[in-house]
């Protein structure tokens, strides 16, 4: 029968193995995919989530109404959709005011033409949930 001596030195864990532990301590679960791995993009394109439904969408245009008189401009528009991800900000806000200026006054009322740009909103996938 074969024994194993008592004077064989431990082997230390390899700079690979530190690394791994060092890199599951540093980072949150939630930038993990299922698989438990890191995406490739998932330190430098983090965005908040959206909101999760139309009333906290219609909350987030009226936050952006910066002047207060009760309407969106272009600019106000591009900022709300800046705030909730669009990569194209410019366009959407453009495309949402063309959607749902009634009155054709380049300005959207948040009194009666702000439904049209929370459904446009939504239409394009900026609400999580109903």
């Amino acid at each position: 029968m074969l024994e194993y001596s008592q004077n064989i030195p431990q082997k230390q864990p390899s700079k690979l193995v530190n690394c791994l532990t060092a890199t599951a301590t540093y980072f949150p679960n939630s930038l993990f995919d299922n698989m438990g791995r890191i995406p490739f993009n998932a330190g430098t394109n983090y965005k908040p989530l959206p909101p999760t439904n139309e009333k906290q969408l219609r909350d987030t245009f009226q936050k952006y109404d910066s002047n207060g008189d009760g309407l969106l401009s272009k600019a106000e528009l591009e900022n709300a959709f800046k705030s909730l991800g669009s990569h194209m900000p410019n366009w959407r806000a453009r495309r949402a005011l063309n959607r749902a200026d009634a009155n054709g006054d380049k300005f959207i009322s948040l009194d009666q033409e702000l439904d049209e740009v929370v459904k446009y909103a939504a239409k394009h996938g900026y609400v999580l949930g109903k």
